[in-house]
């Protein structure tokens, strides 16, 4: 028996404790609202009969705890979102202060900063569109994705249609080769920019299925602003 009522304290006492401290948070936290949203209960009408065995002032005293406590979590939540965004807007713009104050490492940093901001905030096809080139010499073939279209400075010259592409190499496609072609030499092919990395990250072992675009696709391919 004395056994039996050990373990029984034992399941007990930790259930008992967690809910009276769950008891003691909670009417910490709603005492000092509780008269002001009773007072607009009773401004407004509101709760006022009784339900099953409880009277009007304990369902209304209920009530008001539970919309003190949804409040104050939701108003949390606001608070630490907002000073997060503070801390960290405020850390990064320090950091890149600090970081542009760096000889040499300053030149490196704006650059890949112009780098990324082209290619995720302008509205080209740089890095989007997947094509296949030859490389490293005529007689092979290598993935590659265009960067620029139309390259400036060489508008009046026979070059003015030429394409940069750039050539990642395996199994590391952080590093490459950026290449210039003439269009009639690049196929463009219907794969995604992901699907690409993943193959020549894996060494050509993921192959995802793909097709070469047609001539009247390749149009939509190279000017996806018109669509035509």
């Amino acid at each position: 028996m004395k056994k039996y009522f050990v373990t029984g304290l034992i399941i007990l006492l930790p259930l008992t404790f967690t809910l009276a401290i769950v008891i003691f948070l909670f009417n910490l936290l709603t005492t000092p609202f509780l008269g002001l949203v009773k007072e607009l209960f009773l401004h407004y009408h509101l709760f006022e009969s009784g339900f099953l065995f409880f009277t009007s002032n304990q369902i209304q005293h209920l009530i008001a705890r539970l919309l003190i406590i949804i409040f104050l979590f939701l108003f949390a939540c606001g608070l630490g979102l907002i000073g997060r965004w503070f801390f960290f807007h405020t850390f990064i713009k320090f950091t890149d202060y600090i970081v542009k104050k760096i000889p040499l490492v300053s030149s490196i940093y704006k650059t890949c900063q112009e780098v990324i901001k082209t290619i995720f905030t302008t509205s080209t096809k740089s890095f989007k569109q997947v094509v296949l080139i030859r490389f490293p010499n005529p007689e092979t073939y290598s993935l590659g994705l265009i960067t620029r279209e139309h390259l400036p400075g060489l508008e009046n010259t026979s070059h003015a249609s030429a394409i940069a592409v750039f050539v990642p190499t395996t199994p590391n496609p952080t590093s490459g080769f950026l290449v210039m072609y003439k269009p009639q030499d690049v196929i463009y092919l219907d794969m995604k920019v992901e699907e690409a990395f993943k193959y020549i990250i894996s060494c050509g072992v993921i192959t995802p299925p793909f097709n070469v675009l047609k001539p009247d696709a390749i149009k939509n391919a190279i000017d996806p602003l018109t669509g035509n």
